[in-house]
């Protein structure tokens, strides 16, 4: 018990990025904790459980590979989210301090990889570390981080915006409220690229949409059809401030925005709303 408590919080983050998924993590975490029971309290310590997380991670992922390659549509990640008028304090161990277009870059490597990227640019492990936690050289380690930094460069900002994100955050709701995208359309790059998440659940856009032309049209279509409607507001997610549209005390849409790495516009949009994704977000 004394090693749940204090533990949990931390295995779960490692947990949480490593899958994308929050209940999935929380699965992963329980299950370790259960088969830990057999262990003699003297073999638990910290790099033995998160070595142990990390590789039971590793492990679910190869196995859940075919599920996501017939998964309906674009697979995103499960946005973790912390609303303005929630207190901080009771969400700790919710509270994700990467972005979630990070997130997305994660789901995007192979296990090994996810591992690597993780520990050495979220935690800041040294690659002696990460090399006792997947069991590879220390050699290996940096050819593999180098091999990842090389694939997301022209993708991925690493830098927080805090003051940008929150105007547009407030520029997409003023234009989900009255259908006019004009502006917001001018903070896209021409090369920007939308991403949605129904799960086959709900309708949305089964394939990526690309170009600032066809998202702006995708986004005066649906609000033209009140599939915008509802109750927008900010939130945090994972890290970074975004949108959320909620019905009836209902979450129906989460949006993110991601920075891209070579000027202050936005390279790529996602929304999840999938309603199995959204059911962790409470009121």
């Amino acid at each position: 018990m004394e090693h749940y408590q204090k533990y949990w919080s931390l295995l779960h983050s490692v947990a949480y990025r490593m899958t994308g998924s929050i209940q999935d993590a929380e699965d992963i975490v329980q299950d370790l904790f259960a088969d830990l029971q057999e262990k003699s309290i003297g073999q638990i310590n910290k790099p033995y459980l998160i070595k142990s997380v990390t590789n039971r991670c590793i492990n679910f992922l190869q196995s859940a590979r075919k599920k996501r390659e017939v998964y309906v549509g674009e697979w995103l990640p499960e946005p973790s989210l912390r609303l303005p008028d929630q207190n901080p304090a009771d969400l700790a161990e919710k509270e994700e301090t990467v972005s979630y277009a990070f997130l997305v870059a994660m789901s995007r490597l192979n296990p090994v990889e996810r591992a690597v990227f993780m520990f050495r640019d979220v935690f800041g492990y040294h690659y002696k570390e990460i090399s006792s936690i997947i069991e590879k050289s220390e050699a290996n380690c940096r050819k593999i981080h180098s091999r990842i930094k090389h694939k997301l460069s022209g993708e991925l900002s690493l830098t927080s915006r805090p003051k940008e994100e929150q105007q547009l955050a407030e520029l997409f709701i003023a234009s989900a409220k009255t259908g006019d995208f004009d502006e917001f359309a001018r903070k896209l790059t021409e090369e920007a690229v939308l991403y949605t998440d129904g799960g086959g659940k709900v309708k949305s856009a089964i394939r990526p949409i690309y170009g600032r032309s066809r998202i702006y049209a995708f986004f005066k279509g649906i609000a033209s059809k009140g599939r915008l409607a509802g109750h927008i507001r900010h939130a945090q997610i994972n890290g970074q401030r975004g949108v959320l549209i909620e019905r009836g005390k209902k979450p129906i849409y989460a949006i993110c925005f991601a920075w891209s790495p070579e000027c202050d516009l936005i390279n790529n949009i996602y929304i999840v709303s999938n309603p199995d994704k959204l059911k962790h977000i409470t009121f």
